[in-house]
């Protein structure tokens, strides 16, 4: 199983010099197994690049499917919906799988396409067959993988945290989660229980209050005792802060590195790893 990032940033997107190395497109995602099956999670800004390398491999053709996780509904994980390209080439197959509070996501996701804000006007005026799945804690029918969804909270909006499985390997992506004061979410820690791979979201360097309620995620002390609890064999910090520097994000990664013996890594915009 092998994870390509297309977008690592959360928030908002990040551009200039300071930014190149770890890119600033927010949050997208591409998991493929070893049977070519694929999927991806978010529709953040990397994700119309995503979108554009997608069209040689079937879905150019109007014979491509793709299941897309969303972290949650947040623009930084679902504004470059309108922009995917796949969605407009008829015979294409996109099954979106999300949580809102209020069981509406089919809804939020319309919203998108206002025509105050999006000259496309509707989700069916795309051409591609889109499918929008309200999820609930528990496994999710995705093709080719094992996926276990986790609702959590993020703000007034509801996250998910997402367990992925194939080729006799496991990841966890916990990129939308405000844990509580006391420390890791429980729940999260037994999704991410003995993965290979544990992407936690580690926008902030520290908790510092006012930016955690202000912008909710998480810390970067949450995402080492998340990934130390959990027995993870590696972690990788992402949904970098829009205003980290490269600089910055290496300092983070060097500080992570002081602080656990387990092998840490930031998320690189156009990078692959093999989980």
């Amino acid at each position: 199983m092998k994870v390509r990032f297309w977008g690592v940033r959360g928030f908002y997107p990040a551009a200039g010099a300071s930014f190149v190395r770890y890119g600033g497109n927010t949050a997208a995602l591409e998991i493929v197994n070893d049977q070519g099956d694929r999927l991806a999670i978010d529709f953040g800004t990397g994700a119309v690049p995503l979108g554009r390398a997608l069209l040689g491999a079937g879905f150019g053709a109007g014979k491509g499917a793709l299941s897309v996780l969303l972290s949650h509904t947040h623009l930084d994980h679902t504004a470059a919906l309108p922009f995917f390209v796949p969605v407009f080439i008829p015979g294409n197959k996109i099954d979106i799988f999300g949580a809102t509070s209020d069981g509406k996501l089919q809804g939020v996701l319309e919203s998108l396409f206002d025509p105050h804000v999006c000259p496309i006007n509707s989700l069916r005026n795309l051409g591609a067959t889109v499918s929008v799945h309200n999820v609930a804690d528990g496994p999710v029918a995705v093709p080719g993988f094992s996926v276990r969804a986790l609702l959590v909270p993020h703000g007034k909006a509801t996250g998910v945290a997402w367990r992925i499985e194939a080729d006799g390997r496991s990841l966890a992506v916990i990129t939308a989660i405000d844990h509580p004061p006391q420390g890791p979410l429980p729940t999260a820690v037994a999704l991410a229980q003995g993965v290979d791979m544990l992407m936690q979201d580690a926008a902030w360097p520290s908790s510092p209050a006012h930016l955690v309620q202000r912008w909710g995620g998480a810390s970067l002390g949450y995402a080492i005792s998340v990934a130390e609890l959990a027995g993870a064999q590696q972690l990788v910090l992402t949904h970098h802060a829009p205003n980290h520097s490269d600089g910055d994000i290496d300092a983070m990664l060097a500080d992570a590195r002081r602080r656990t013996t387990l092998p840490v890594r930031a998320a690189t915009e156009g990078e692959t790893l093999e989980v």
